[in-house]
């Protein structure tokens, strides 16, 4: 069957591109706000995780609405919206989609075993240059390795969605707003630059993937660790500590970023099927990392806030 025609590819490319750049720069715009106004507004330092809560549960109907037309007869109206259910952002760093995930020029004479395959076992089979083979153990094997993949993006993204933004301002602002700020937005421009390098250098290891995941979960817990000593962190009032808790925020941004847009690259090349899944996985894992931090930095307040022009930290 015929390509279409490169201008109509190019204008859909370009309004694809437009729809994820209104998403993510509303998205983004709030979460550089929030050194500003984090003091002033009602729920204090809280509020980056009301916003993670919120943001999270917006994200659900479009979820429903690609789940639902997946269950439902006609094929035809699936693929627009599970990819651009992959564009809409999360707070505040989420790269839900793989290089050119989000769109796929596909005619629509697509076979029915394509459909029919199992996504997750196709998806390895590419990134190995293998041909899936019709043994029962090693179908198995596949699965467990897409399960994976799944599993890594789920975790993934609920650090970086959920966990993490909550206590973004516990650990940022006993250094001062100028660090909250610089957090932010780096924080934030490390996400494009992981999937730019992603799309010239794609790990396809999955314990390559494992091991990147484990070290931005080490600079996750040292995050961490400065909330839950807020309002008075290590190195508090230094230069030093400022800029430690802001190459933390980066680097932590940067490798989870990377391995998200790995994570869904592979899973990718399954299909639509395959695509699906991982959109399940993004936004259920960032919900669900939402959801457990809300009680603690919302409720029973584990992480203290700071107090202006009053030494917390003094003998």
């Amino acid at each position: 069957m015929a390509a279409p025609p490169l201008g109509r590819l190019v204008l859909t490319h370009l309004l694809v591109a437009l729809f994820g750049m209104g998403s993510w720069a509303a998205i983004n715009g709030i979460w550089v706000e929030l050194p500003v106004v984090v003091k002033e507004l009602p729920e204090g330092w809280s509020l980056p995780s009301y916003l993670s809560v919120l943001v999270a549960v917006g994200n659900l109907g479009l979820l429903v609405v690609a789940l639902w037309r997946r269950l439902a007869p006609g094929k035809s109206e699936r693929g627009p919206i599970q990819g651009l259910l992959l564009l809409l952002p999360s707070p505040p760093s989420a790269s839900t989609a793989g290089p050119g995930s989000g769109l796929r020029a596909r005619g629509p004479g697509v076979e029915e075993e394509e459909e029919e395959a199992s996504p997750l076992q196709e998806s390895l089979s590419r990134a190995t240059g293998a041909t899936p083979s019709p043994e029962p153990e090693a179908r198995r094997l596949l699965s467990v390795h897409g399960a994976c993949l799944l599993g890594l993006l789920a975790i993934t993204n609920a650090l970086t969605n959920g966990v993490l933004p909550a206590v973004q301002s516990f650990s940022c602002l006993p250094y001062g707003r100028l660090a909250y700020h610089l957090a932010v937005v780096l924080g934030s421009a490390a996400n494009p630059l992981a999937c730019f390098l992603a799309m010239g250098v794609l790990c396809r290891s999955l314990a390559g993937l494992g091991g990147l995941s484990v070290l931005g979960m080490l600079f996750g817990a040292y995050l961490m660790a400065l909330a839950v000593l807020s309002p008075c962190p290590p190195l508090v009032g230094t230069s030093a500590g400022v800029v430690l808790v802001v190459l933390a925020w980066v680097l932590c941004l940067g490798v989870l970023s990377y391995v998200k847009v790995a994570a869904s690259s592979l899973l990718h090349g399954g299909g639509r099927s395959a695509l699906l899944a991982a959109g399940v996985a993004i936004q259920v894992g960032s919900l669900l990392g939402a959801v457990a931090m809300f009680p603690p930095t919302s409720i029973y307040h584990v992480f203290r806030s700071g107090k202006d022009c009053v030494d917390q930290c003094g003998p």
